[in-house]
């Protein structure tokens, strides 16, 4: 069930001019308190053409991965030329298990309040509003570039209700510096169905000895 909805699946691929592996992203849905989400991310490696996935359960109130919510099937010469989304697809088989023990559904995605575009993808300062709550979002990205290989970053939040009030949150790791990586952008921002749980999906630029690549990673906050 969950390998015929891989096709409706939110999937980013960056159509601007980049010469490497850009990963393809799969929203696998919320818990239904949206205390837990998942998410997938699959590709062929640049030069080299193998084929990975990976697949991550998140607890949205801690920021962190759930116990155990890791899934990976890495590069290698057994993937070579392999069809990267069938190597997903077993992966996500072996993943499937804990996706039910945390009830997560892929027939629980959420809605994207907001999405980068190819002009857009580089903005570190966003607003926008989701028009379902009328809630106003301003969403400030920060970013400390130590070397043309090493990046950090962290996300300031203001959301402004209908009748005036504010809230204020942050996420990721200020300071937390990623070795190889170049660059970070905000891809798109998912809210789940009690409008309580925010995923912000982070593009992250990366160099290493399979070449240029793009993957994904999530920072979470709960309203």
């Amino acid at each position: 069930m969950r390998k015929a909805m891989i096709s409706f699946c939110f999937i980013f691929c960056s159509f601007f001019l980049f010469a490497g592996d850009i990963a393809t992203f799969v929203n696998l849905g919320f818990s239904a308190d949206g205390s837990k989400f998942a998410f997938g991310q699959y590709g062929l490696t640049d030069q080299t053409y193998r084929a990975y996935a990976e697949i991550y359960g998140v607890d949205v109130a801690e920021n962190k991965f759930l116990p155990s919510g890791r899934f990976i099937t890495s590069p290698t010469s057994e993937t070579a030329d392999k069809d990267s989304k069938n190597i997903f697809l077993s992966l996500l088989d072996r993943a499937n298990p804990s996706l039910l023990k945390w009830k997560i559904s892929d027939k629980n995605e959420g809605r994207a309040i907001y999405a980068a575009t190819d002009s857009t993808i580089n903005e570190t300062t966003l607003i926008f509003k989701d028009f379902e709550t009328n809630d106003e979002y301003k969403v400030m990205l920060y970013k400390d570039k130590k070397s043309n290989l090493e990046a950090s970053f962290y996300i300031e939040v203001e959301i402004i209700k209908p009748n005036g009030n504010k809230i204020k949150k942050a996420a990721g790791q200020k300071g937390k510096t990623r070795s190889g990586v170049r660059d970070y952008a905000i891809k798109k921002v998912i809210i789940d169905n009690t409008n309580t749980s925010l995923i912000f999906v982070i593009e992250k630029h990366q160099y290493d000895k399979l070449g240029n690549s793009i993957r994904y990673m999530v920072e979470t906050i709960k309203l």
